[in-house]
């Protein structure tokens, strides 16, 4: 299977083994080394401490003899092939032998001279390998002669070879065995810590098969950030589906009359020009509910995963277009900002809604409009003012009412008001009327910051 496709459980399990399996290598390696140069430095300072048993114990004579005691401090030494071995030289002439090397023959390394040591390796005709301390010194008489002398102290290396394999196998049965035990706990550590991303992957196939509609569970602090946002995806989604659904029910709903009157005039009427009048109404009439819903399906809604926009540069930019639009009129505008906000929104939306309601400002005052951004706590509240005739109070709640159908609107406002209230409320925010002190209208768009 290719790494790409491997789960991510199976990942870090992968890369823990490797790990694991490359440090306990390591550690063996290392503690066998230790192990082996600790021996062999034992095995060093063992056959010295012979040698000086054997210089402790020996008795020389006038012409350079050697005499040593029958019973050895190191009772080795005095049973034949023992695996221990001793043998004092001068040059090639040996002056004393331990029983244990009687009936051997052990080819000996030169003499390294007084007061020095040399370390080696002897095979006997056997095949047996010994290691051999040979240490030099100088013995001098009453009469002042020098006589050179060679301990030789040879030891069987099967008996350490055998330490050290017996160390190396338990050496690497127990970190065998550790390593095994690591990796099962690893892998139980792995899969409860991993759980939650396993909970996560159950719960959004429950949502697939639609038993919920969200993720309820509670999660680790890691994975609140991802999960509220999946929530918000879902609960975003289930919005847009909401109002594709609700925008075709109306927009079915709103085709019934103009279908109808079109029907009834092509069935009573005579007049071929009536029946064209009354058909292009109609079909205008269909034509812009089409766009309306059209436009209120289309909406986005609010989403914190949007990038946010500037408000600012948006309302800036719809001033300027409609100033040269409206040049003819004259209007004096002002546009009021602490400082720039941003918001979590789609960009098409908001320039959809601010459009639409600094062009009806535009087209409805005399010589002013009014706009001021406030950024609160909570809220972004955006003040639209003008100075027109403005909208009488009893109609107040029925113009910025939501769901109202255009067919039913108040006079003058149209679709454009229509899609701004269906906006606002994707976004589910608010929309109030009031009485402008310019003297027309004051449209107030409150939205919630994200």
């Amino acid at each position: 299977m290719h790494i790409k496709h491997l789960s991510l459980s199976n990942r870090l399990l992968i890369v823990i083994s490797f790990v694991l399996t490359a440090f306990l290598g390591l550690s063996a390696f290392s503690l066998n080394n230790a192990f082996q140069a600790s021996t062999d430095s034992a095995q060093h300072k063992r056959l010295k401490n012979y040698v000086y048993t054997l210089l402790a114990s020996a008795d020389f004579g006038e012409q350079g003899w050697v005499t040593m005691p029958d019973n050895l401090a190191e009772p080795n030494f005095a049973t034949p092939n023992s695996g221990l071995y001793a043998q004092i030289t001068t040059g090639q002439e040996i002056v004393w032998q331990s029983r244990s090397s009687l009936g051997l023959f052990i080819a000996l390394p030169k003499h390294p001279g007084p007061s020095n040591e040399h370390l080696s390796i002897i095979q006997l005709n056997n095949q047996v390998k010994l290691i051999n301390l040979a240490y030099g010194f100088v013995w001098e008489n009453d009469q002042g002669k020098h006589f050179e002398y060679t301990i030789n102290v040879s030891e069987d290396l099967n008996a350490v070879s055998q330490q050290k394999a017996k160390f190396q196998r338990n050496l690497w049965y127990w970190l065998g065995g550790t390593g095994l035990m690591l990796l099962i706990a690893q892998a139980l550590i792995l899969r409860w810590g991993l759980r939650p991303l396993y909970d996560v992957a159950d719960d959004l196939h429950a949502i697939e098969r639609g038993d919920r509609k969200r993720l309820l569970k509670n999660y680790p602090t890691e994975l609140n950030q991802l999960t509220q946002n999946i929530n918000n995806l879902l609960d975003h989604e289930e919005s847009r589906r909401k109002r594709y659904k609700n925008s075709l029910a109306d927009l079915a709903h709103s085709l019934k009359t103009p279908l109808a009157v079109f029907r009834g005039e092509l069935e009573n009427s005579i007049d071929i020009n009536q029946v064209k009048h009354i058909g292009n109404e109609q079909l205008d009439r269909i034509s812009a509910l089409v766009d309306y819903q059209l436009q209120r399906a289309s909406t986005e809604g609010s989403n914190s995963l949007q990038a946010p926009v500037s408000l600012g540069d948006i309302i800036n930019k719809i001033l300027i277009s409609l100033d040269k639009v409206y040049q003819a009129k004259s209007i004096r505008r002002q546009f009021e900002i602490e400082r720039d906000v941003f918001i979590h929104a789609d960009e098409g939306d908001m320039y959809e809604l601010l459009g639409n309601l600094l062009e009806n400002a535009y087209k409805y005052c005399n010589r002013r409009v009014n706009v001021l951004v406030v950024s609160r706590l909570d809220t972004i509240d955006i003040h639209i003012e003008d100075d027109g005739n403005g909208i009488p109070e009893q109609a107040h709640k029925e113009i910025i009412k939501r769901g109202k159908r255009i067919d039913t609107q108040i006079e003058g406002q149209g679709l454009g008001l229509s899609i701004a209230s269906d906006i606002v409320a994707a976004y589910q925010g608010e929309i109030k009327l009031k009485d402008s002190h310019l003297g027309g209208a004051n449209f107030i768009i409150c939205l919630p910051k994200q």
